[in-house]
């Protein structure tokens, strides 16, 4: 009996162990990037800087005034919006047609590797020269091209206020396709050739082998997607930048461009940054519940292959 008993608290010591060695990776990456990262920020948000008198002191103004400024101030309102509202045409027009372009090539129809290159191209040119690029088209050529073949005189896409979110949209989800495209079609290219002969001969259409066989099989690809994305709500600043520099219309700005532009203007002052520390801890507060919350709807109702 006693021999017994030292068994299973050897096994026991054993499996102690092994969970330590295969927690401590995550942990101490935890640590490192995030914590060690973030440390100064998050202990500025409770701090307040006297540039004159060169004194830190300890306060909770910082939070309140972030709290106040993003809850009732009109413009931090219209900028949770327009990150929202960003976040949602992206997600929701970028990975249903990254999925279809990916079920084309998949089923290798034709023009299948023309449509890969073609999709995968924006992400292997520097971020700079592709927003040039679509900056110069929507500016100038399609100006021109419609004063030439219709006569009819327009402002630059992007310089009109009342188009430029449209076409930000576009490039956004234009620029999205290349790595998701290839993840998924390489996901795809797993499924065995079984399931949807078996689909075929039951006489399943294309929709419905995709939505039966295909979707559940590649939806274990696609959730770090969909999970990661909501994590980027307060933080994707929308390539923003790339086209408007500090001057973007109002508009249109979200959280990310609004924090990365203010810290830009922080660098002569660095009485700034404690406010802004603030709001980036707020978002924090609200984004990882957010985030865990969306994890576990996609994993209890996500198609599965079962």
């Amino acid at each position: 009996m006693k021999k017994r008993l030292n068994q299973q608290a050897n096994w026991k010591r054993r499996n102690l162990w092994f969970y330590i060695l295969l927690m401590a990776f995550p942990v101490i990456q935890f640590s490192v990037f995030y914590i060690g990262v973030n440390a100064k920020s998050i202990m500025m948000a409770f701090q307040r800087i006297d540039m004159v008198g060169g004194t830190t002191q300890w306060t909770l103004d910082n939070i309140k005034e972030a709290f106040r400024m993003m809850t009732t101030t009109p413009q931090m309102l219209s900028i949770l919006s327009v990150s929202f509202v960003s976040y949602l045409l992206t997600q929701g027009i970028g990975i249903p047609l990254s999925l279809f372009f990916s079920y084309y090539i998949y089923k290798k129809l034709p023009g299948h590797g023309f449509f890969r290159i073609i999709l995968f191209v924006p992400s292997i040119i520097s971020s700079i020269v592709l927003a040039t690029i679509y900056q110069f088209f929507v500016e100038r050529a399609v100006p021109a091209m419609l004063l030439q073949f219709f006569d009819m005189q327009i402002e630059g896409l992007m310089v009109n206020t009342d188009t430029c979110y449209a076409f930000l949209v576009f490039y956004n989800v234009l620029i999205s396709f290349g790595t998701s495209v290839l993840m998924y079609s390489n996901s795809m290219s797993g499924i065995s050739h079984d399931l949807s002969g078996a689909a075929q001969i039951d006489g399943a259409s294309v929709f419905q082998e995709f939505w039966h066989v295909t979707l559940p099989a590649v939806f274990p690809t696609l959730m770090p997607f969909l999970i990661a994305g909501v994590a980027t709500i307060f933080t994707n600043q929308f390539n923003l930048f790339s086209f408007y520099g500090v001057t973007a219309p109002d508009k249109v700005q979200t959280y990310g461009y609004y924090l990365y532009v203010e810290a830009q203007k922080g660098l002569q002052s660095r009485s700034a940054y404690p406010l802004l520390s603030a709001m980036g801890l707020m978002m924090t507060i609200v984004v990882v519940p957010l985030t865990l919350l969306v994890k576990r709807l996609l994993e209890k109702y996500g198609p599965r292959e079962d």
